[in-house]
């Protein structure tokens, strides 16, 4: 595979196709790696409830609209902060294209996400805590997260059979972004 130019971008209807054909894993590959995969095939981008933000790490086509995807991330604000409590990020689902595999986009596409919501904490006065769920048979998603710095809390009491992960960080402006051009592979 050549060197290509990784962008990023807001989800919009104009992916859907993309989407329905990404693939992240392997056929009969393990339940941890066919859940993401089915989420994304299976997502409708013209019913996207609110507070919940998709980015994807494309390689621009030569024809406008008709990008390839590289990389989905979906999250949010979970919990609104309010004066009894403070409020919760969330991460629900972040894969990588099968292709990619081994060139680091998981690392771009969570980097790009937490500076995101540290630009959204910073504005809206947000607590700037993270969580995230993970099946702690799936070790590259373990080490991503850890390696960004989220602590592995233990079994979800809802959902003992993954791990809670959370980040705090401090909140910070990061400007204006649209699209920024953001690795190579």
């Amino acid at each position: 595979m050549g060197l290509k130019l990784v962008i990023e971008r807001e989800c919009s209807r104009d992916h859907q196709t993309a989407l329905r054909q990404f693939l992240c894993c392997e056929p009969g590959g393990p339940e941890w790696a066919m859940d993401p995969q089915r989420y994304i095939r299976d997502l409708s981008v013209r019913k996207t409830p609110k507070g919940i933000m998709r980015m994807l790490l494309v390689v621009s086509g030569d024809i406008p609209l008709h990008d390839d995807v590289v990389g989905f991330c979906e999250y949010g604000v979970a919990v609104e902060t309010t004066d009894e409590h403070e409020g919760v990020y969330q991460i629900s689902y972040i894969a990588t294209a099968l292709k990619v595999r081994g060139t680091h986009l998981g690392d771009t596409l969570l980097s790009s996400v937490i500076v995101r919501l540290r630009d959204d904490a910073w504005r809206f006065n947000r607590t700037p805590l993270v969580l995230t769920q993970v099946d702690p048979r799936n070790k590259p998603s373990m080490d991503l997260f850890t390696r960004f710095g989220f602590m592995d809390e233990g079994p979800d009491p809802d959902d003992p059979e993954y791990h809670l992960l959370s980040l705090e960080f401090t909140p910070q402006e990061r400007g204006n972004y649209f699209g920024s051009t953001l690795a190579f592979f």
